[in-house]
Order: C-alpha cells, then structure tokens, then sequence
C-alpha cells in the first residue's frame, strides 16, 4: 500500500481537522539567544548549526533551555545521522520522507549538505511520498523508505516480504542504526511540529542546510525587512 493511498484513508476515517499549527505566528518555546551561552560545547553546537544546518538554529536554540538534554540529542544526532555505518544519503532521505508524511514544514524545509554531495537530489524529496513507484529510487533506497513509512505509520507493513529485502540490501549493525535515526528523527519532527517553530526566527541571517525554496523565501522576507 502507497502512503498516498494510506494517509488518505487514515485521515477520511478520522476527519482530520487543518492543522491550526500552520497558522500560528510564533513558538511555543521560546528561543534561547546563542549569544548568551557561555558553555563552549554548546556554543560549538550552535556554531554548527548555523554554518550547516541539519539541525537548523532554531531548534537547537529550543533545546538550550536544557543544556543537558541538547548534548545528549547532539550525541545521538551525531551517531544516528551524521556518522555511523549506513549511507547519509539514505538517512536524509528517511528525514525527509518523515518530514513530508507528518507534515513537519520547518523539518521538510532542511537538507543536509553532506547527502547532497553523495548524490540525494531535490527530484527524489518531490517524488519521496511516491517512493513505491518512481523511478528516482533504486531497490535500496525504496527498502529504506518502506521501513520508515513502516516505522511511522504502521509496524505491520514490515511484513517477511520487507524484512528479506531489508536483510538483503543493509547489514545488521547498519539496521540497527538505521531504524534508531528513523525513530529519532520521526519523535523530534512531531515535537518540533507542535512547537511550531519556523525558520529565521533566529540566527536569521544564515541559510544554511535549507532547501532552495525556503531559503528564497528567507532571503526575500529579509530584504522586505530592510526596505520596509
């Protein structure tokens, strides 16, 4: 079954309201100015995620409130996402399907520098939702995206179909660190969605790890500020 044809059904049957967080304005957790932190790891955390993205300022600036929990999420964004065993690339593109299926705007509008230059294209993010049926996917890829859709939407999908395929395209530590990022990234998409928070609300003046779209969007709203 097709995400598409999946979260259709799943939000006929519940009537689904819109989602009041798009028209929200601001946060629901206030921001913490980087420049008030004295702590020199966390300050290379946000120093990072100004200069690459992925994660965005705004966010790690949420997480500032708690020095502690922010280490610890950078530790384990480290290992999951950046580092580790399995290919980038098919991390960000588990992301970024995550993003899109929950409708996560401000994590959807991100793109890791380092997946691109292994070769995540902005073609396959349009087509992520149709991974099943488009052809900008190889076998390995669409494996990946299964599980994810799996992972986020319903654990029966991983059927033994899946799991022969799984077992045929990555090694076990590689699952391992693979379904750990996709159960990381889906429980911080949510709670970042609730928040609501959005991009240039801080740091403003970096476009780092954006998507092309939404750094226009930024650039264009910063010029507006200037002339207005």
């Amino acid at each position: 079954m097709s995400w598409t044809a999946y979260r259709a059904g799943e939000k006929l049957s519940l009537g689904l309201p819109k989602d009041p967080l798009e028209e929200e304005a601001m946060a629901r957790i206030s921001y913490v100015n980087p420049a008030t932190v004295t702590d020199p790891e966390l300050t290379a955390i946000m120093e990072r995620a100004r200069l690459y993205g992925t994660p965005r300022p705004e966010s790690q600036a949420i997480r500032l409130h708690n020095p502690p929990v922010m280490k610890a999420f950078n530790i384990a964004w480290e290992a999951f996402f950046r580092q580790g065993v399995t290919d980038h690339a098919i991390k960000e593109l588990c992301r970024l399907y995550i993003a899109k299926s929950v409708e996560c705007q401000y994590c959807g509008g991100q793109r890791s520098v380092l997946a691109k230059e292994q070769g995540a294209t902005e073609p396959q993010v349009d087509d992520i939702l149709n991974f099943e049926e488009s052809d900008r996917f190889n076998d390995r890829e669409r494996t990946a995206l299964a599980w994810a859709m799996a992972i986020a939407w319903d654990p029966g999908l991983a059927d033994d179909e899946l799991w022969g395929r799984l077992h045929e395209h990555f090694t076990e530590p590689q699952l391992i660190e693979l379904g750990h990022f996709i159960a990381l990234t889906l429980g911080q998409q949510r709670f970042l969605k609730t928040v609501g928070v959005r991009h240039g609300e801080i740091l403003a003046d970096t476009v780092a790890g954006l998507a092309p779209e939404e750094a226009a969007k930024l650039r264009a709203s910063e010029r507006a500020a200037t002339t207005a």
